[in-house]
């Protein structure tokens, strides 16, 4: 009995710190992953001995990275799993693939870098990244005293109940335009007041280069930079006069860019890496050849490195490294 006690001691330490570790984190990952965080603590004695527990315990350490870094839905995917091994189910070959795939977190110097600049990014701010933001409050002094901007928007609260459209911080957003243009549930659809609204509502955020409305005051489009599971995206608002010298700190913005561990590039550098890749391939298959020719040491080394028409006296440390490129 006080074995278990200890035991339920240091769970509920352990589920404690790991709580406190999402709630550091930005984008409300409280709210949107506690429960599953709970229920990995919960089950975690009764899973331990899966033959998959491994790759649980590593899709966890996922769900303590900043969203910006998901590239799919983690909290998702751990419920899911967790709930199949749970009935003493196997996840399927296509979930495994999904682990597979998702593989390890980043690094942590990429995680902390990410975490910061998503508290910025909640704030909305990027005074790091921007250098004009006098662009920004210019144009949004002149909205605030647009008159057809205030007409409008007293139009569209005549016709609609906005209220019940906003989310929990006040805020009425558009749809979001994807990358490269790509659109989702972008139909048209006329029947429900919903979506009536929602048309109203982008044609007037187009209109005055908004992003959404949190109570009265518009939410006027930033020029902004952020971070994506895929790159970096910066947005140019269409009302904004563009000079990139000017407007963006573009060191900032490279560190921000390199901190997932990016390797230098260039025409130079790249046709060498391309043309070691190629080497390291015919290495590889020589000395799976000598093998199989019997050779073995010394012997093997020469005849692979004369094969490559490399120095048997100067570069054998070169054909070392070739057999250790991935």
């Amino acid at each position: 009995m006080e074995c278990e006690l200890i035991i339920l001691r240091g769970m509920t330490a352990s589920l404690h710190r790991d709580l406190d570790k999402l709630s550091r984190l930005a984008f409300r990952r409280t709210e949107k992953a506690r429960e599953v965080v709970r229920e990995f603590h919960s089950v975690r004695k009764q899973i331990r001995n899966h033959a998959d527990c491994a790759e649980v315990e590593c899709l966890y350490q996922w769900l303590f990275v900043p969203l910006t870094l998901w590239p799919v839905d983690v909290a998702g995917l751990m419920m899911h799993i967790l709930r199949k091994m749970v009935s003493g189910a196997k996840p399927d070959a296509k979930t495994k693939l999904l682990l597979t795939l998702l593989g390890t977190p980043p690094d942590e110097a990429v995680q902390s870098v990410a975490a910061a600049h998503e508290h910025l990014v909640q704030q909305g701010n990027y005074e790091s990244l921007i250098k004009s933001q006098p662009k920004f409050e210019e144009m949004e002094q002149q909205l605030h005293r647009d008159a057809g901007f205030n007409r409008a928007w007293n139009e569209i609260k005549e016709h609609f109940p906005v209220d019940q459209y906003r989310n929990p911080k006040g805020v009425v957003r558009r749809r979001m335009v994807q990358e490269r243009n790509f659109r989702s549930a972008w139909d048209f659809r006329w029947t429900a007041k919903k979506d009536r609204f929602q048309n109203v509502f982008d044609a007037f955020c187009h209109k005055w280069n908004l992003y959404g409305m949190e109570g009265d005051r518009p939410l006027l489009l930033k020029l902004t930079v952020n971070l994506t599971p895929f790159g970096t995206m910066i947005l140019i608002p269409g009302y904004w006069s563009f000079d990139p010298k000017r407007d963006l700190n573009w060191k900032a913005i490279t560190a921000l860019h390199r901190a997932r561990g990016i390797q230098r590039q260039g025409p130079k550098l790249s046709l060498n890496r391309m043309a070691n890749r190629d080497d390291a391939i015919a290495a590889k298959r020589l000395w799976r050849e000598a093998k199989l020719k019997g050779l073995r040491g010394r012997p093997r080394v020469e005849w692979v490195l004369a094969k490559l028409h490399l120095d048997c006296d100067n570069d054998e440390s070169k054909l070392k490294r070739l057999l250790r490129m991935q």
